[in-house]
């Protein structure tokens, strides 16, 4: 394989990263993060030049801007490297809990001796599923919402690994405001580094934007949602409130 050759792929895959919209959206942090460093590795190869390598990093920066900003306007998504309590909707009862995408029910299942865990979680383009080890029953994963055995579950968040540390959501309600703010800036400022620190934390929060006033200054002081604060709590499953 010659010179052209060997770029012309590489480029190819780059390229085929930066439209991978299922990676983009479930971690927009890693997906800017990989695009990054796979236009390094080129650079470092003599593949292409530094000014190549500049105008790569922008269009990755420029994905992650567009990703984080339909994730605010979307409904919460499901996150590898989150752990779940999954919680029946009608009547608050725990099924069990999903970490790191391994699902293991709440009471004391039979799964052989074969197994270490229940069942898993795999995402790919028909979407996101859970599968149970001994049985070929497969649940549907839509937003935070598993369907199972014409059951629905919640995916309450109960911590998140965020840059390899693991965190509870935040639940101080002056913390969170804090953090909306600090973003706010960062985001006006086109700050990057300093909005990609802040957004995952904001997004596993126990709060979410207020969706009648939608936290706009003008609209949320006389707000009744939500009182004046521009965000509320997320919505908790019957048995649970």
């Amino acid at each position: 394989m010659n010179f052209d050759q060997a770029k012309t792929l590489r480029l190819q895959r780059w390229r085929a990263t930066l439209d991978d919209q299922d990676f983009r959206m479930q971690n927009p942090e890693g997906h800017r993060e990989t695009l990054h460093e796979m236009a390094a590795t080129l650079r470092d190869e003599g593949l292409i030049d530094h000014l190549e390598q500049f105008d790569m990093n922008e269009m990755a920066d420029a994905a992650y801007w567009h990703a984080v900003e339909e994730l605010q306007n979307s409904p919460g998504h499901y996150r590898g490297a989150s752990t779940y309590d999954v919680v029946q909707i009608d009547n608050g009862s725990l099924l069990g809990t999903i970490s790191r995408s391994i699902f293991n029910f709440e009471s004391d299942e039979p799964r052989g001796a074969s197994f270490a865990y229940d069942g898993k979680v795999y995402s790919d383009a028909d979407g996101v599923r859970l599968t149970l080890g001994l049985s070929p029953k497969i649940g549907r994963i839509s937003g935070l919402v598993l369907e199972m055995n014409g059951r629905r579950y919640q995916l309450v968040e109960t911590e998140r690994m965020i840059a390899g540390v693991t965190h509870r959501p935040i639940s101080d309600a002056d913390a969170y405001r804090a953090l909306i703010d600090a973003a706010q800036v960062a985001h006006e400022e086109r700050n990057l580094r300093a909005f990609e620190k802040l957004r995952p934390h904001i997004e596993s929060a126990a709060f979410c934007m207020c969706p009648a006033c939608l936290d706009r200054f003008d609209a949320r002081e006389d707000c009744p949602t939500c009182a004046g604060k521009g965000f509320v709590t997320k919505a908790a499953p019957a048995g649970l409130r």
